[in-house]
């Protein structure tokens, strides 16, 4: 099998996850792989791994969200993505490259590949990048109907995902829209009396 055909059942798989637990994540989800595939071209990195990873990264955090266990959710996804690729005659470092992509998706001090990192950082998009940050805002508001509450979720994975940002090419990108971000949700919070 080869890494195009395990990325599109990584992909079949992650979907059909989203469905089951009724999640309104896909425009997160797309929004990491056309970046992944962005950042893989741009650091000449493994792009069928790091698609496979972004598939891959989240797909048990529905359900651990459903099982009140949201910190358990990276390892339910590498577990899930070991069983993906139990079976499949690929290369064991290929393997241990795309489970690291996931298990390495929230940011670690030493990366064990390129892939991974870009990974890491194509996550950072969904809280940082506009694109990320409306369809965040779209999805908490019709979960929660508060705008304090929402406004206080939204800085709070801003803040956590600026500092997983490692790449230069996401920094220059990233970091202007974390700071524009920051003052409109200061003017946001801001309190007439």
């Amino acid at each position: 099998m080869s890494l195009e055909d395990i990325f599109v059942e990584a992909d079949r798989l992650s979907r059909l996850e989203k469905e089951k637990y009724k999640v309104q994540t896909i425009p997160f989800y797309e929004l990491t792989l056309e970046v992944g595939a962005y950042l893989a071209k741009k650091y000449n990195a493994d792009c069928n791994v790091v698609k496979i990873g972004l598939a891959m990264m989240d797909i048990k955090l529905p359900e651990a969200q459903k099982l009140g266990m949201l910190k358990e959710h990276v390892n339910m996804s590498v577990k899930e993505t070991e069983k993906l690729l139990k079976d499949i005659d690929i290369d064991d470092s290929v393997k241990m490259n795309i489970i690291k992509c996931v298990e390495q998706h929230h940011g670690v001090d030493d990366f064990y590949s390129i892939e991974a990192e870009i990974c890491s950082n194509a996550d950072c998009y969904i809280f940082i990048h506009p694109r990320g940050v409306f369809s965040y805002l779209s999805m908490l508001a019709r979960r929660h109907n508060d705008i304090e509450k929402e406004l206080e979720q939204v800085e709070y994975k801003m803040d956590e995902k600026i500092k997983c940002v490692t790449l230069d090419v996401v920094k220059e990108e990233l970091l202007p829209y974390y700071t524009s971000f920051k003052k409109s949700l200061e003017q946001a919070s801001k309190q007439w009396k």
